[in-house]
């Protein structure tokens, strides 16, 4: 049988079609033709315009572009669909894709297949996956130097938690392979910001209200930035910024440098210095030395202004042993704020726990050392640490109405906007063990318990009118314990995140046992909650918080000075904060 086919007699006036068919001649016009024309194309041909595209860039974990490699497009049982392989500049492209679900797949020679899952194709769209390949060895060393510690609340955004997040996922696949399975693009940077609307937590420096700054900007090849602002709407407004970097240097090496201002027009010092400036400068590096050996090492420089300028450096090191699950370590510092590389940046521990005496300003540092064997077993993990500490110019909070003599004394920093103080107590030594247990309940829920051995600074109770000098030199170290327990979580469908602790020791001390450790919870009562508020209205995520320490105001020590007004010292003093979040 003969096809039919399509012919014009350029002699008919209306233009008329011919179509041939076997004994069949028929007539029909342009318009009719045309659509018959496109009847008679195959039926699985599609237009171009819908057609979609999957294109990128295959890399290594340096960001050197990978020619020759294999990219593979699978369908959602992981079947392959399509292949091609990269060009001399590291690129691929699979072109004429149906709207789907599709797994794109990564080889190469002397790496490790990498998977990109679940990619949701629409019709006409050009979507652009770039690829990492990485070596067993860096997938298996890419790691944080320290795991994210239990009782942290979920989204803090610390470095500990972003590495954690963006180390590679190691799976085996139905066929037999080991993949890294990539959840981002490796190349397009991921930026976070939040804004917070916050009240003061009625903590020495932080009354008014606060307007808080918080954005994250990380690219897949190692590479971190945070900037956070906070901006106190006191009687003298105050000002505290931190900028953070974080690079992967290679397997098993990572570079951190975080810098810091702060801007405190309240307070003040003698009746003629007013007004703190703080500049904080920390750096540090994290490496492996060998197979289950890894180190580190930094330091922080503070440079701060109050009536006099004041210059220090506090350098750190550690090195951990881990085998199968037990681990060794020690660990040297020289300020309780700056202990571990991948802490740098935590909030609360950059302003410089600073004091006056005599008219004279001084920094509280020391030498802590300490050696601590752990052990994992399923999700618990088990701590033991034996700690040895000199402390020198260790601060004591307290609070109250000063009198004049009190305030030109020279021995305090003064905080008008929440009534609190801070002196200086003597030096001591202490040696000292902790004990901690920490349990994954399950998914969402984290229990933790710890015990501590060491020394702290108490006060007996003072008997008749006393001056603040007779009160700060009342305080002496003795032997205490301590005791906490905390729990945290995160409720699934509500998505509130919620920690509830409580830390005991003597109610008569007014430092802390083990004051080097800053994984230990606040004192006495705490709870912390993050709500999210579901608002159509707002394009953005909305979440309300509320932070209480200390609920119960224990460990409170008061006197009375001459002139009749009450002075406490105290270990932490009650601080209530809330307010609104908006995270971009």
């Amino acid at each position: 049988m003969k096809s039919g086919k399509l012919s014009t007699d350029p002699g008919d006036e209306r233009k008329s079609v011919t179509m041939i068919v076997p004994n069949l001649r028929i007539k029909i016009g342009p318009a009719l033709a045309l659509l018959v024309a496109l009847l008679a194309m195959p039926a699985y041909a599609e237009s171009p315009a819908a057609a979609a595209a999957i294109s990128g860039v295959v890399r290594d974990a340096k960001g050197a572009p990978q020619v020759g490699a294999l990219v593979e497009l699978l369908g959602p049982d992981l079947a392959v669909i399509a292949n091609t392989f990269t060009d001399d500049h590291g690129r691929y492209s699979l072109p004429r894709l149906t709207a789907g679900t599709y797994n794109v797949k990564a080889s190469g020679s002397f790496f490790l297949p990498t998977l990109r899952e679940n990619l949701r194709v629409l019709a006409s769209s050009k979507l652009v996956v770039n690829l990492t390949l990485n070596t067993l060895y860096e997938a298996f060393r890419w790691l944080p130097a320290k795991p994210r510690q239990a009782d942290e609340p979920q989204d803090d955004w610390t470095w500990t938690l972003r590495l954690s997040a963006n180390r590679p996922l190691l799976r085996m696949l139905e066929d037999g392979p080991l993949v890294v399975v990539s959840d981002g693009d490796g190349t397009v940077p991921a930026l976070k910001a939040r804004i917070t609307i916050r009240g003061g937590a009625s903590q020495f420096g932080d009354g008014g209200l606060h307007h808080d700054f918080e954005m994250e900007r990380s690219n897949g090849d190692g590479q971190q930035l945070i900037l956070r602002a906070d901006l106190s709407q006191a009687e003298n407004p105050s000002l505290n910024t931190v900028v953070g970097y974080a690079r992967q240097l290679g397997p098993g090496r990572t570079f951190r440098t975080v810098a810091a201002f702060e801007d405190r027009p309240d307070i003040q010092g003698g009746v003629q210095d007013q007004g703190l400036q703080a500049v904080v400068l920390r750096s540090s590096e994290t490496m492996d030395l060998m197979d289950g050996i890894s180190a580190e090492y930094g330091s922080e420089v503070e440079a701060i202004h109050l009536g006099e300028n004041q210059f220090a450096n506090h350098p750190f090191a550690g090195v951990s042993v881990r085998e199968g699950d037990n681990e060794v370590s020690y660990h040297v510092s020289t300020s309780p704020g700056a202990q571990h590389a991948n802490e740098i940046d935590r909030e609360g521990t950059l302003a410089p726990a600073l004091t006056e005496k005599d008219g004279q300003l001084l920094l509280e540092d020391g030498l802590h050392q300490e050696v601590s064997y752990e052990r994992r077993e399923g999700n618990v993990r088990w701590r033991m640490t034996f700690y040895q500490d000199h402390i020198k110019n260790p601060v004591v909070s307290g609070g109250g109405t000063l009198s004049l003599a009190d305030w030109n004394s020279g021995n305090l920093l003064y905080d008008p906007n929440t009534d609190l103080l801070k002196a200086t107590g003597q030096n001591f030594f202490s040696n000292g063990l902790l004990a901690e247990m920490r349990d994954k309940i399950n998914d969402d829920t984290w229990f933790s318990v710890a015990y501590a051995m060491g020394d702290a600074l108490t006060m007996d109770n003072l008997a008749g009118p006393v001056t603040l000098e007779e009160g700060i030199n009342s305080l002496h170290p003795r032997r205490a314990a301590m005791l906490s327990a905390s729990m945290n979580g995160k409720l699934k469908h509500a998505g509130t995140q919620w920690r509830a602790s409580y830390r005991w020791q003597p109610t008569d001390t007014v430092t802390a046992v083990d004051p080097f450790n800053g994984e230990l919870p606040d004192p006495y009562l705490s709870f912390y909650v993050r709500q999210p508020i579901h608002c159509h209205i707002l394009p953005y995520r909305v979440e309300a918080l509320i932070d209480v320490r200390n609920l119960l105001a224990q460990g409170y020590r008061p006197f009375v000075t001459q002139d009749g007004s009450t002075l406490y010292f105290a270990q932490a003093e009650r601080s209530v904060q809330g307010g609104l979040s908006f995270s971009f």
